[in-house]
C-alpha cells in the first residue's frame, strides 16, 4: 500500500486537512526522524514524527500504515 506523508498526517488527525498537512511538512513544522521531508515521500513503520506547535514539540511513532482516516479516540498522545 502506498501512502504519502501528507495523507498519513491527516489520517492520524495531526492536521485538519491534507493541504494543511502538506504545507506543514514543506515548511518544516512537521519533521520525520529529525529531518525535513517532502509530503509525497512514503512513511514506514517505526518512523518518528515530530510536530512543532508554538514552543512545544510533540513526538509520535508510526506503528501501522492506515487505509483510511481513524477516529479521534484511537489516536494516542505521544510516545
Amino acid at each position: 500500500m502506498s501512502l504519502r506523508w501528507d495523507k498519513f498526517v491527516w489520517a492520524v488527525r495531526l492536521a485538519k486537512t491534507r493541504s494543511i498537512a502538506a504545507e506543514a511538512l514543506s515548511k518544516g513544522k512537521i519533521k520525520v526522524n529529525g529531518s525535513n521531508t517532502k509530503p509525497a515521500k512514503l512513511p514506514k513503520v517505526g518512523d518518528v514524527i515530530q510536530v512543532h506547535k508554538n514552543t512545544a514539540v510533540f513526538s509520535y511513532k508510526v506503528i501501522d500504515l492506515l487505509a483510511k482516516r481513524i477516529a479521534a479516540t484511537l489516536v494516542t498522545d505521544s510516545i
